[in-house]
């Protein structure tokens, strides 16, 4: 699905539909998924988001749950057992909200950063770590976060953990 939607992607025949959603739902949804994939490897999923106040951004519902279903699935996977993975949101000042989905696992090198957004960029980990995946799926989830208009980006430090965010206009409730 992730190949059908890059070809789409390029080809520009990917339908976005912005409208103002409600992205606690939506995160809520995802939250439930992820503790399904986290619970084969004792990974808690810390939701600091879906139960706290509405917030409405302008995306489409589809792709936003696709976005973040992929942060979630790759900070499980790229986790340790017995990890955690935690979602929270704020508004920043230019009238974006920012979601980060943040892990515990084995983190990302400075070298490997600049380029994890890269098409069928892996990286190299230790055989404890699952190999699945095409190395697309941070590609596609970039091009549909700016497709909606938004922003994407990490911080991370190797050994430590990783934090994946995305930022999306504010919408409203109306």
């Amino acid at each position: 699905n992730e190949v059908l939607d890059l070809a789409r992607i390029e080809s520009n025949q990917l339908v976005i539909s912005l409208k103002d959603i409600n992205a606690n739902e939506i995160v809520g949804e995802c939250v439930a998924m992820a503790s399904a994939l986290g619970e084969r490897s004792g990974i808690t999923i810390v939701d600091e988001f879906s139960r706290g106040p509405s917030v409405f951004l302008h995306a489409d519902r589809v792709r936003l749950k696709q976005v973040i279903i992929n942060l979630f699935s790759n900070a499980v996977k790229f986790n340790r057992d017995g990890g955690t993975v935690s979602v929270i949101g704020k508004e920043i000042d230019d009238g974006f909200f920012r979601i980060s989905v943040t892990d515990t696992g084995i983190g990302i090198t400075a070298e490997d950063c600049d380029s994890v957004f890269k098409m069928f960029h892996r990286l190299d980990v230790g055989p404890m770590i699952a190999r699945e995946g095409t190395g697309i799926g941070l590609t596609v989830t970039k091009l549909l976060v700016e497709r909606m208009g938004g922003r994407i980006g990490l911080e991370s430090e190797f050994g430590i953990g990783s934090t994946f965010w995305i930022e999306l206009r504010l919408g409203t409730a109306e």
